[in-house]
C-alpha cells in the first residue's frame, strides 16, 4: 500500500480538531500542580520537619512509576469509588457521566506536580542564601522575604524546565485515549478505521504534535527573552 498524502492531509484534519482536547489535558494539569507543586518545592527547600523528608519520598516513589500506571491506577480508583461516593454525598453524579477528560487531567496533574517540586526547588537554590540573610535583617519575615525577593528571581530560572513539562504533559495526553478521552492522535486513528491508512494517521500525529510543542517552546522562549531585558532594565 502507497502512502497516501491525500489521506494524511484528512488524517491532518481529523487530528487538528481535537487539538483543544490535547492542551486541556496537558494545561490543566500543569495548573492544578502549580501550587502542590511549590509547597513541595518549599517544604524541601527549607527543610520541614517530618513534612520535608515525607514530600522528598513522595517525589522519589512517583518519579519511579510510569506515567501510563499513574492513569490507569488513578481511573481504575475513581470507577471503584465515585459512584459510593456521590451517594454518599447525596449529589446526583455517576462515574458514567464523567468527562474523562477531567479523570485524566486529575492523573496526570500527580506527575506534573512531582516536575515542578523539582523545577521550583532547583531554582530556589539557585538564589544566594545570603539574600535571605538581608531580607531578615531588614526586618522582612520569611513569607514576605519569599514573595517580594525569592519568587522574582526564581521563576525565570525555573521557565526551561516548565517548558518541559508542559512538552512532556503534551505527549502524554496522547495516553488519555485509554480511558476514552478523544485527543490529537486517537482522532487521527479513528479517521484511519475505515481505510486502514494507520501509517498516514500516525504520521499525521507527529506532526501535530511536533507542531504543538514547537509552539510552547518558542512561547517560552519568549517569556524567558522578556524576563531577561526586565533583569537587565535598571
Amino acid at each position: 500500500m502507497n502512502f497516501s498524502f491525500s489521506f494524511l492531509l484528512t488524517a491532518l484534519r481529523a487530528g487538528a480538531a481535537q487539538i483543544p482536547v490535547t492542551l486541556a489535558a496537558a494545561l490543566i494539569p500543569l495548573l492544578i500542580a502549580l501550587v502542590p507543586g511549590l509547597l513541595i518545592a518549599l517544604a524541601r527547600f527549607f527543610r520541614v520537619r517530618v513534612l520535608g523528608r515525607l514530600c522528598r519520598w513522595l517525589v522519589t516513589v512517583v518519579k519511579g512509576i510510569p506515567v501510563l500506571l499513574i492513569l490507569m491506577v488513578f481511573y481504575l480508583f475513581c470507577a471503584l469509588n465515585f459512584d459510593p461516593l456521590m451517594r454518599a454525598l447525596g449529589l446526583p453524579f455517576t462515574f458514567r457521566q464523567t468527562d474523562k477528560l477531567w479523570i485524566a487531567a486529575a492523573s496526570l496533574s500527580i506527575y506534573a506536580a512531582v516536575g515542578l517540586s523539582e523545577a521550583f526547588r532547583g531554582a530556589l537554590e539557585s538564589v544566594a542564601r545570603g539574600q535571605f540573610d538581608a531580607a531578615y535583617a531588614m526586618g522582612l519575615s520569611p513569607a514576605q522575604t519569599l514573595m517580594r525577593i525569592v519568587l522574582p528571581q526564581a521563576l525565570p530560572v525555573s521557565l526551561p524546565i516548565i517548558c518541559n513539562i508542559l512538552v512532556m504533559l503534551v505527549k502524554a495526553a496522547a495516553i488519555a485515549s485509554l480511558v476514552g478521552v478523544i485527543d490529537v492522535m486517537n482522532g487521527a486513528v479513528i479517521a484511519a478505521a475505515g481505510s486502514y491508512r494507520f501509517l498516514e494517521a500516525y504520521a499525521a500525529a507527529a506532526l501535530i504534535y511536533w507542531a504543538l510543542c514547537f509552539t510552547i517552546e518558542r512561547a517560552f522562549r519568549w517569556m524567558e527573552s522578556r524576563f531577561a531585558r526586565q533583569k537587565e532594565t535598571p
